[in-house]
């Protein structure tokens, strides 16, 4: 697995940035593999994740949001982990894949129209 940090030094931060883009992977990765009947590579389902995790703009969007807390609350376990929870609900992928796949859904229905 690609690092998912932004910090280069092993740190608390670190630590948050690595884990939760990981955690939003993995959630992606289990989204993945649900509608593939049995048949599924798992390591090309894993990559794909991966890159749509580093393309779509999500880990951007992590780093920043956990750079913010470390910098409001530095490293205060009882402040940053409800939000370090809270962004990783807020950033799941398979939302926006489905999200993405209805918007295309509708446009192929529109056209069968």
């Amino acid at each position: 697995m690609p690092t998912m940090a932004n910090s280069m030094q092993y740190s608390l931060q670190y630590t948050a940035e690595q884990g939760t883009g990981t955690i939003l992977v993995l959630e992606y990765l289990y989204f993945l593999l649900q509608g593939k009947d049995g048949k599924h590579d798992v390591q090309v389902d894993l990559d794909l994740a991966v890159g749509e995790y580093q393309t779509s703009g999500t880990r951007e969007s992590v780093l920043k949001l956990i750079n913010e807390a470390f910098q409001e609350h530095g490293k205060n376990m009882e402040l940053l982990c409800p939000i370090l929870v809270q962004v990783a609900k807020e950033k799941k992928m398979y939302v926006w894949c489905l999200s993405e796949a209805l918007h295309q859904w509708k446009h192929v229905v529109a056209l069968e129209i």
